[in-house]
């Protein structure tokens, strides 16, 4: 705890004597702590964790924070270090951090459906785009065992080969928006009737379809949850097409997510079967979307 009592010290130019209290919050790819003041402002200092700087473009994450906090799609911004990936936000005081039990509550699903929809046709740019598929790439180019990828299943060629045929189906005439792309309940803070999107890490330009399959995917909703979202998000103008590319969207992210945990695994970080579930998840879908004959691009 003494290190991050310097790093909050180094950061803020803050005394020793003004610190009241330090608490461990948790995180999977960083760890992050509360920093209570004696003069109640308040903040969350982010320590990134293992690979996190191969992981993730420190440089565009930066730029990116700092322009939704402009925005207010994102909570205050009050350092940020590119090299390091320390950074440290203004904590949102009487908000709520939404789990996969307060995000189902129709009312904020709503909230939520609207302000990413914002989000989504807001004309700021970012200058990096999030392309999954470079992004798989990447990270099996981090990989020190690729066998343990290629070899995980016997399904691992015929995943591969489904993955390189829908590549062209996606990323074709596909309209870039700024997007977050992790939009895990724990990166949805609410406050009165307002909406904030903490941790853009892995933000840039994307498809807006992306964000929805990862934001239904993370927080568990059930069909009826999912058709209401939908139909908040789309204005009731919500159609086959789009929802075939949300579904084919999560069949990439569990990969993708999947191998995140590989390359953690190798540096000593370890999320139990969370790695599992999300790759036999993407093993079934492919298998069922063969069985039903829907795999003509």
């Amino acid at each position: 705890m003494d290190k991050i009592i310097r790093i909050v010290q180094r950061c803020l130019s803050l005394p020793l004597s003004s610190i009241k209290n330090i608490s461990f919050l948790g995180g999977m790819t960083n760890q992050n702590y509360l920093v209570c003041t004696k003069n109640k402002l308040n903040y969350v200092l982010r320590v990134p964790g293992a690979m996190t700087e191969r992981l993730i473009e420190r440089d565009y994450e930066s730029v990116n924070s700092l322009l939704m906090s402009e925005q207010q799609f994102n909570v205050e911004t009050c350092f940020i270090d590119a090299n390091s990936g320390i950074k440290i936000t203004k904590y949102l005081s009487d908000s709520t951090a939404l789990d996969h039990i307060t995000i189902k509550a129709y009312s904020n699903l709503d909230l939520i459906a609207k302000t990413l929809k914002k989000l989504h046709c807001d004309t700021v740019k970012f200058a990096n785009e999030f392309n999954v598929f470079n992004e798989l790439d990447k990270y099996i180019s981090l990989l020190k065992n690729k066998h343990s990828f290629y070899e995980y299943s016997k399904d691992i060629p015929d995943l591969l080969l489904f993955l390189k045929s829908i590549s062209s189906y996606l990323t074709n005439n596909k309209v870039l928006v700024p997007c977050h792309n992790d939009l895990v309940p724990e990166n949805i803070l609410l406050k009165q009737q307002s909406v904030y999107f903490i941790d853009w890490e892995y933000s840039g330009m994307n498809d807006p379809m992306f964000d929805i399959a990862a934001f239904l995917l993370e927080s568990k909703l059930n069909e009826e949850e999912q058709a209401f979202f939908l139909h908040h998000y789309f204005d009731g103008k919500e159609d086959d097409e789009l929802l075939k590319k949300i579904h084919l969207y999560q069949f990439t992210q569990d990969i993708l997510w999947f191998i995140w945990t590989l390359v953690k695994e190798e540096n000593n970080e370890f999320f139990d079967d969370y790695g599992q579930i999300r790759i036999e998840r993407a093993i079934q879908f492919m298998k069922n979307w063969k069985e039903q004959e829907n795999c003509e691009w």
